[in-house]
């Protein structure tokens, strides 16, 4: 798909801050694939159209985003202006959600990631039984979309022996650091014991022997430690058939070895929301577009 052209998106924040995509916009520059950027806050505020003013006149291109994190209703208020536009994204909005929301693709991937529980909507009491479908815990709890794992022992991970009003407690701070970007309802997994290596995560926890896997048009095309840290992911190929089980053309999908042996598929999420880790040259992905 050699006619690409990358639409970034980027929110509105002080100078200062870090850029996630920045190095992408160098290696698309370098390979010499077309990008535009536009800012984010406009498609938040149900306001796409006026985004898309930044962009050059239509000439009926196929766009892929590259950007901070959309929920799916903003995704397809994008999509649709794309559309008015006479031009297209190449993830559709149902694709996105596809492999953006875990209740929509964990039954795709069968014993080959934790067992899992969700809940539609903020009850607590909801997910606490819901949670003990799953046994006693050890637990790590979410949102549909996103985790609050950098304060792992706050927000997201609820240990052995815990009683309801821990797990609500953990529950709680989750609604309230998610804020309005809370998505649906509550996620809650078996934990399992992940390999880990030199180092430790924010949240005061070890790293953990995690890769991020970057997959276009159903071929897994690059991937990556997790973490910076030195690890090698054996047999990539044992994840190849993601690339068929996930709708999407452009996903990236989170696996890490287990501590008894063994691999997991921690989650899956959108390609274009996806961060590349630091190890991973985005030349690899952006020359698997180029085809």
């Amino acid at each position: 798909m050699s006619d690409v052209t990358i639409l970034f998106g980027r929110p509105h924040v002080p100078q200062f801050a870090d850029d996630r995509f920045e190095i992408d916009v160098l290696a698309a520059e370098e390979l010499g694939i077309e990008s535009y950027a536009i800012p984010l806050d406009p498609v938040v505020n149900g306001e796409p159209e006026r985004a898309l003013r930044r962009l050059p006149r239509p000439r009926y291109r196929t766009w892929l985003y590259r950007g901070w994190m959309l929920s799916e209703e903003e995704y397809t208020g994008l999509y649709e202006a794309m559309q008015d536009r006479g031009e297209e994204l190449v993830v559709d909005p149902e694709s996105f959600a596809e492999a953006m929301y875990m209740p929509n693709y964990v039954p795709l991937l069968g014993d080959k990631t934790a067992p899992t529980r969700w809940t539609e909507g903020e009850d607590v009491r909801e997910a606490w039984e819901a949670a003990l479908e799953l046994g006693p815990p050890p637990w790590v709890v979410k949102d549909h979309v996103k985790s609050v794992k950098e304060l792992w022992h706050r927000a997201c991970f609820v240990p052995e022996g815990a009683t309801y009003d821990d797990f609500a407690e953990v529950c709680e701070k989750i609604l309230e650091l998610r804020g309005d970007r809370f998505e649906r309802g509550f996620v809650v997994r078996k934990y399992l014991d992940l390999a880990t290596l030199p180092g430790w995560a924010p949240g005061q926890r070890r790293v953990t022997d995690e890769h991020r896997l970057v997959f276009w048009e159903g071929r897994l095309v690059a991937h990556a430690p997790y973490y910076d840290v030195d690890s090698t992911l054996e047999d990539p190929g044992q994840f190849a058939h993601l690339g068929q089980v996930i709708g999407s053309p452009f996903f990236t999908a989170d696996v890490a070895r287990l501590e008894r042996g063994g691999t997991t598929v921690i989650e899956i999420n959108d390609g274009g929301c996806s961060v590349f880790p630091e190890q991973m040259d985005p030349r690899d992905f952006y020359g698997a577009v180029l085809g």
